[in-house]
């Protein structure tokens, strides 16, 4: 029996060690699939993936997958889709291990309701989308009118995620188990990037995370701004709506607040509206950066991903590798020829530029190995 858990360790906290204590009580061995160098939220992670690979072997995890850009910078759908995908296909996890805040709530109702396409509940999410909602105030408010109490259990990230995993399991007919873990205290790894409230961190996850700053490597997304401004001032609005998920008008709105901004969080402010989120919007951003055509993008995702990056390991993460694999196990991104590979290393390049002390070759061969 062996357990994944999809996680992005931003950084690694005290409840996220709980997590991994809780698998490796359940089950013979622990895979983490770890989001790649730019998160869910659509920010550079605050230490790159493989300080992160390193916090999660520490903690108890015994082999560290990474989730390739495409799918770590995404939005929730997408972001579970790729993971547990790659979890599913390595034929050796059985388990799947996530944290809720409410672990007793019928979430198999829900995963129903929305996997059969209800017809009223297609009915009102069409009427909040028409409205100017986003998507997930949206799915909110059309879930809560057919099922009472399902709305303050969706706006709950954990939760949420919890559901998308599962309903992405059922979706496909993965051959995983859920086991669900009761989320507890104010564990956050906000708290820690943003307050400096080091204190949640377990004593090896803050020895990595002040070594990753002692040596220059700690993300500062504010440097990405320059960047952005001098795509801005060159480039019209049927260029950007080429990029990946660039659409309902929102390179216009783009076009139209960077002039008058002072600083990347200035212009993320400026954009967020009803329909836009701060997470939507700096997804968005770092697409463009990145220059991701729409077409290219849609249709990689189109198709499996083509291989799954093993980022760390220790001894017993070594044995589970000797097992057959539907999907291709690689250690070096240099070797892999095809657009998730050529993206990876873009994201790669562009996090570096985020960073004080850059390491442009960092990405391309680098494995971690603990005994």
């Amino acid at each position: 029996m062996i357990t994944g858990i999809i996680a992005e360790f931003n950084p690694l906290h005290k409840g996220h060690e709980r997590l991994i204590n809780f698998a490796r009580e359940n089950s013979d061995g622990v895979v983490v699939v770890l989001s790649s160098n730019f998160t869910q939220r659509g920010s550079p992670a605050i230490v790159d993936k493989f300080f992160r690979a390193s916090m999660a072997i520490n903690a108890g995890a015994d082999l560290v997958i990474e989730l390739p850009f495409l799918y770590s910078c995404n939005s929730a759908k997408d972001f579970s889709r790729g993971a547990v995908e790659i979890l599913a296909r390595t034929n050796f996890v059985t388990h799947i291990a996530f944290g809720m805040e409410d672990i007793n709530f019928d979430v198999e109702t829900l995963i129903n309701l929305m996997l059969n396409e209800n017809q009223d509940y297609k009915n009102f999410l069409r009427y909040e989308l028409n409205s100017g909602a986003s998507f997930a105030k949206a799915n909110s408010i059309a879930l809560e009118k057919i099922l009472p109490n399902s709305s303050a259990f969706i706006t709950k990230p954990n939760n949420m995620l919890a559901l998308s995993y599962m309903l992405e399991i059922k979706r496909n007919n993965y051959n995983l188990k859920p086991l669900k873990f009761k989320r507890e205290g104010v564990f956050k790894s906000k708290l820690i990037r943003e307050e400096k409230n080091f204190e949640l961190m377990p004593k090896f996850s803050r020895e990595i995370f002040f070594m990753a700053e002692n040596q220059g490597r700690l993300s500062d997304e504010n440097k990405l701004w320059p960047l952005l401004q001098n795509i801005f001032i060159r480039t019209y609005p049927e260029e950007l709506k080429k990029i990946y998920n660039i659409d309902e008008g929102i390179e216009n709105l783009f076009l139209k607040h960077w002039k008058n901004s002072n600083s990347l969080d200035d212009f993320i402010g400026c954009c967020v509206c009803s329909r836009y989120t701060r997470s939507h919007i700096r997804r968005r951003l770092i697409y463009i950066l990145l220059g991701l055509q729409r077409d290219n993008v849609q249709a990689a995702m189109n198709i499996e991903i083509p291989y799954a990056r093993i980022l760390a390991f220790n001894n017993k993460g070594r044995e589970i590798l000797r097992n057959n694999s539907d999907i291709k196990l690689v250690t070096r991104l240099s070797k892999e020829k095809n657009f998730f590979s050529q993206t990876e290393y873009k994201a790669s390049q562009l996090y570096e530029l985020t960073l004080k002390n850059q390491n442009f070759n960092r990405e391309l061969n680098t494995v971690l190995k603990f005994s």
